[in-house]
């Protein structure tokens, strides 16, 4: 069923204008890759390493950024009071000792939260730590040189909006890549931050993968510079060679995630993969040391 859907949505991409070129659309590029090496497989620090520290914490990216992650990826949700920060769930149940979701917040109420209180990392506790949620200004301040995967959780225009602002506020259209799951929301953030990276959403991955099973990616235009990805999906495997191939010869970089297994670590690099995401940034350093010359 899944995959007959699939093929559908393939037909049916075939037929809309809007998705689909002739010739072959030339090879993407954007300066955030502008520096780094041809065989360079980048180690991105999924939620800010949040095997080191809680998730999406200024003390995760600390941590994250001292063992030498190349990028740091951290996930927005929007408050009442459109302040952007760092959190991945809608809610604050699961990381913090409030409840509620982010979106009924403001930042004042945000700042009585304790996003250490149900993090335990190889028997420490974080909680009564003092770790607070973050905003994104305050990220883009303490780490002002370094490169950013940044996933917009809220499918809405002001998240876009807002975000499109800091990024040019803090001189970040070349050092950041968004994403995002949801079709809206690209939409939005492409339309105002036309010159800021961005990675396939969900939808835009299904339809490459299906034109490059069925040999017709040349079809298919390019709506981002990146494909961030599980290494399988709906039965699809992923890191088929092919696949991957076809992804390079369009110019797209090929980012898997959550990647915490040091074998598929090492496998990856030698499928050429561009970066692996993952909440282990040492790992990555251990088990690829040839990855970046």
């Amino acid at each position: 069923m899944m995959r007959r859907r699939w093929m559908l949505l393939a037909l049916t991409g075939i037929a809309l204008a809007p998705v689909v070129a002739w010739p072959t659309p030339a090879p993407v590029s954007h300066p955030y890759f502008a520096e780094l090496e041809p065989a360079a497989v980048e180690n991105i620090a999924h939620g800010g390493g949040q095997g080191h520290a809680p998730p999406n914490t200024l003390e995760a990216l600390q941590l994250a950024d001292a063992m030498g992650a190349d990028v740091l990826e951290i996930d927005l949700q929007i408050t009442k009071d459109g302040v952007l920060v760092l959190h991945h769930d809608d809610t604050l149940d699961r990381i913090t000792d409030m409840k509620g979701p982010i979106a009924a917040k403001t930042w004042a109420e945000l700042q009585k939260a304790d996003s250490g209180y149900h993090t335990v990392i190889e028997g420490q506790s974080f909680r009564g730590k003092g770790i607070k949620i973050a905003r994104l200004e305050q990220a883009f301040t303490r780490f002002p040189s370094k490169r950013w995967v940044i996933e917009i959780k809220n499918d809405n225009e002001a998240a876009s909006n807002r975000l499109c602002a800091l990024i040019s506020q803090f001189e970040e259209t070349n050092r950041v890549i968004v994403a995002s799951f949801h079709d809206g929301a690209m939409k939005t953030f492409r339309k105002v931050c036309p010159k800021v990276a961005t990675a396939y959403s969900g939808d835009e991955v299904r339809l490459f993968l299906i034109f490059s099973h069925l040999r017709l990616s040349r079809f298919v235009q390019s709506p981002g510079v990146a494909l961030q990805i599980p290494t399988s999906a709906a039965g699809f495997d992923l890191t088929d060679p092919h696949f991957v191939r076809t992804a390079k010869l369009r110019g797209l970089k090929v980012q898997y995630w959550t990647i915490n297994d040091p074998k598929l670590m090492r496998h990856l690099v030698e499928l050429k993969a561009d970066g692996i995401m993952t909440d282990y940034v040492d790992r990555v350093k251990q088990a690829t040391p040839s990855a970046r010359p």
